[in-house]
Parts: C-alpha cells; sequence; structure tokens
C-alpha cells in the first residue's frame, strides 16, 4: 500500500512514467489531460481559494496504432470499487469514445491489495445494469478486462 496525502497520486505518478517510456520507446502516445481549475483569489501569487471545472475529458487520452483511446485512473483502498467515483461527464465521454469505436477503460489500483486493473467501460456498464453501483474487487478478478 502507498499512501499519499493526495488521493489517486501513486497510481498516476505510475501511470505518468509508464506513459514517458512509451513514448521515449515510440509505442503509442498517451497524454494526461489537466484539471480545469477556476482560480477564485490569488494573495501575492499563492493560490487561496479556487474550484473545479468540470471537465469533459477523462484523465488520459491517446493513440495505439491508430486506435483512439481515453481512460481514468481510479483508487480505492476499499475490497470494492464505486461507480459514482467516475464523474457524469467522464461517464458520457467513455460512452461517446465506445460508441465511436475507440476504447474506452479505466485503470484501477486497489491500495490495500497493491494490484492494478484494467476495466472496459463497457464491461462495467454491463455490470452496473445486472447488478449494482459497488463492484467487488472479486469479480474484476474474475473477469476479463478487455472485450
Amino acid at each position: 500500500m502507498h499512501p499519499l496525502k493526495n488521493k489517486g497520486q501513486y497510481l498516476e505518478t505510475i501511470l505518468n512514467i509508464t506513459n514517458q517510456k512509451y513514448l521515449d520507446e515510440n509505442l503509442c502516445v498517451v497524454s494526461k489531460i489537466p484539471t480545469n481549475i477556476n482560480l477564485i483569489n490569488i494573495n501575492n501569487k499563492v493560490i487561496t481559494n479556487a474550484t473545479f471545472k468540470d471537465n469533459f475529458n477523462c484523465d488520459y487520452i491517446g493513440v495505439y496504432n491508430g486506435l483512439y483511446f481515453e481512460f481514468d485512473a481510479k483508487e480505492t483502498s476499499k475490497d470494492e470499487f464505486n461507480f459514482n467515483a467516475i464523474r457524469k461527464n467522464q461517464q458520457q465521454k467513455l460512452n461517446l469514445v465506445s460508441k465511436n469505436k475507440g476504447l474506452a477503460f479505466i485503470i484501477l489500483y486497489f491500495s490495500k491489495y497493491d494490484d492494478f486493473y484494467i476495466i472496459s467501460y463497457n464491461k462495467l456498464i454491463e455490470y452496473i445494469k445486472n447488478n449494482k453501483k459497488t463492484i467487488p474487487r472479486s469479480w474484476i478478478t474474475k473477469n476479463p478486462p478487455l472485450p
């Protein structure tokens, strides 16, 4: 387990290092999409108040061998993943990417077990329709990650 003050920072650090390696080796291009922030107050060049703006994109976008992909990085310390951790606008974007024959997925890190999973957005939706919005790690480990 890798506790960090900023939830999700460990996974994003791992992904950023990996993505740079892919770029250096010309394997694929992956870009981190910055978080949109609305600055409310700045005092002596220090941000003292800010809010997050909705961002239509997920955390990462990229292309591999001509295939566009977009994914969100999520981290949990529990034995399950709550689908509501994916914001509505991100769900909409993943859905659009999938409908347009791109690859839409999440990379999920279970910090309690120190393991990572790739789960297609379509598989998540299929599970949600037939079950509930909390997805147990046991289901994730028993199902193929991508279609």
